[in-house]
């Protein structure tokens, strides 16, 4: 017997801080419909779509495209894009949790090390504290 969709949001990308939930949230706040930010981004309707449902990630050059669309800083999207990747590819494996405490602690040193290197904690981005990663060990 197939399994049919018992929730509207089942298979939704609902968790805060999210890549997809962050672009669905800005997109429905400024008030576009899918396909005025799709075609921004030089995307169709359908990725776009699936990017917010977090079923599939844009390129490197979509997430840029679509960070100045919304005028915002394309580094702080690319960020949220790697970290999304991240999550996918890494959150059952209980390694990933400790990864990430390794990449802070070396940014961190390298930081203190030059003043020219601020860490990642000293620049918020645009939703102070939104860059905070989470990791599910389902």
């Amino acid at each position: 017997m197939a399994s049919q969709k018992k929730y509207k949001n089942e298979g939704v990308d609902t968790e805060p801080g999210t890549f997809g939930s962050f672009l669905r949230q800005l997109r429905e706040q400024s008030d576009l419909p899918l396909r005025a930010v799709a075609a921004a981004a030089g995307m169709d309707q359908a990725h776009l779509s699936k990017a917010e449902l977090g079923q599939r990630l844009p390129t490197a050059a979509q997430t840029e495209a679509l960070a100045r669309f919304f005028r915002q800083d394309p580094l702080e999207w690319e960020a949220r894009r790697i970290a999304q990747k991240f999550r996918q590819d890494h959150s059952g494996n209980p390694a990933a949790i400790r990864a990430v405490v390794m990449l802070q602690t070396s940014r961190t040193a390298e930081a203190s090390a030059s003043a020219e290197i601020p860490a990642v904690a000293d620049k918020p981005g645009p939703q102070a504290g939104s860059g905070v990663m989470v990791l599910h060990a389902d």
